[in-house]
């Protein structure tokens, strides 16, 4: 559907005048008391927000009522781990909302598991199964701690000339999610 001009700049326009109601109402709500200006001040001088320690040794807001984080984000950042034990570089890539503090020894079960039982053999098929598998067992284990906590998961496996990517939640469906993963594994790949 293709907007017009003139409602684009209508809306502009109602934009511009919600915005400028809502800064008019948060300038009259500062107004307020001269302790809560103090307590500005010192926010001010501050400038970091302090989190407090939950559950399970993560910071940020309880979140047990949720199944991800849902105002403070910052806490729960994504991460691009490298394993090469295999012999060629893989990676995984998380979102999520819990501790992911035995994250390294999951996936070194996880490859013991399918070594054991020739899953993790040298043919592409078992490469991409080894994929599926690993994909599936991270997130099975975070889903086993706090329910639909895994908001992002890749499994990127690098063999000699072929590359095999597993992913699920937000980088198999937001494209700036993917960006910012790939981006991320090119940075890592430099360094």
């Amino acid at each position: 559907m293709l907007l017009s001009w003139g409602l684009i700049d209508k809306w502009r326009q109602e934009k511009m005048l919600i915005e400028e109601i809502l800064i008019d109402k948060k300038e009259k709500n500062d107004m307020g008391s001269p302790e809560k200006k103090e307590l500005n001040m010192e926010q001010e001088d501050i400038k970091v927000n302090t989190a407090t320690e939950i559950s399970d040794g993560r910071f940020g807001l309880e979140d047990d009522d949720v199944a991800t984080k849902l105002l403070d984000k910052n806490f729960s950042p994504m991460i691009i781990r490298k394993y090469t034990r295999i012999g060629f570089p893989l990676y995984i890539h998380m979102i999520c909302d819990a501790n992911l503090n035995g994250l390294d020894k999951l996936v070194h079960d996880c490859i013991d598991y399918c070594k054991s039982n020739n899953i993790l053999t040298n043919n592409i098929q078992s490469l991409r199964n080894f994929s599926g598998i690993l994909s599936e067992w991270i997130n099975s284990h975070y889903d086993s701690k706090k329910r639909g906590c895994v908001e992002s998961l890749g499994v990127i496996f690098y063999a000699d000339k072929i590359l095999i990517s597993s992913l699920q939640g937000d980088c198999m469906n937001h494209l700036s999610c993917r960006e910012e993963l790939y981006d991320g594994l090119n940075l890592m790949a430099k360094i």
